[in-house]
């Protein structure tokens, strides 16, 4: 396929599909379910967290999919109780990172935490803190290289990290 750009005419070659991916496993994790799949082309496996089998099946995808956008592999490490909510704990290859995030549900913690991933991801940034104030929740965040510091507050944990991330200035 030949593409013309202000007079030059470009060789455009079509773009590769991303393999298939199959679920191997469902179990339950504190908050809702984790869904262990795997994908070939290229070859990933891939833990997927959320509030519902659904819930964590997509997030599994959408990691799938930021990765064959050009993102890092990115897969859930764990899940675990915190003030309010929960917290997602992704890990990530090529750069080496991890990422922590919260929500008031696992789903809303899981897509934090990609989303997270999402706005730099190059970099290390994660939800370090969520706490209880008057009035809801703050959540507290950094980003490294170069070091930043965020926060927000909402009258849910997921509002609360939402703005944190929004706050960030990172993107």
């Amino acid at each position: 396929m030949l593409l013309a750009l202000g007079g030059t005419v470009v060789a455009v070659e079509p773009a590769s599909a991303a393999g298939p991916c199959s679920v191997n496993l469902t179990r339950g994790t504190p908050g809702g379910f984790v869904v262990k799949m795997s994908c070939s082309k290229p070859t990933a496996f891939i833990d997927g967290y959320g509030s519902t089998t659904g819930d964590a099946n997509r997030e599994g995808l959408l990691l799938r999919q930021f990765q064959n956008n050009g993102g890092p592999l990115c897969s859930g490490d764990l899940s675990r109780g915190a003030p309010g909510g929960f917290e997602v704990k992704l890990s990530c290859a090529q750069p080496t990172s991890f990422v922590s995030a919260y929500g008031t549900t696992l789903t809303d913690a899981a897509r934090e935490a990609r989303l997270l991933k999402e706005i730099a991801p190059g970099r290390h940034c994660t939800h370090d803190l969520v706490r209880a104030v008057s009035g809801g929740y703050q959540v507290k965040g950094s980003c490294s290289k170069p070091t930043v510091f965020f926060s927000g507050v909402g009258s849910t944990v997921t509002q609360a990290a939402e703005n944190a991330r929004l706050s960030s200035g990172v993107g």
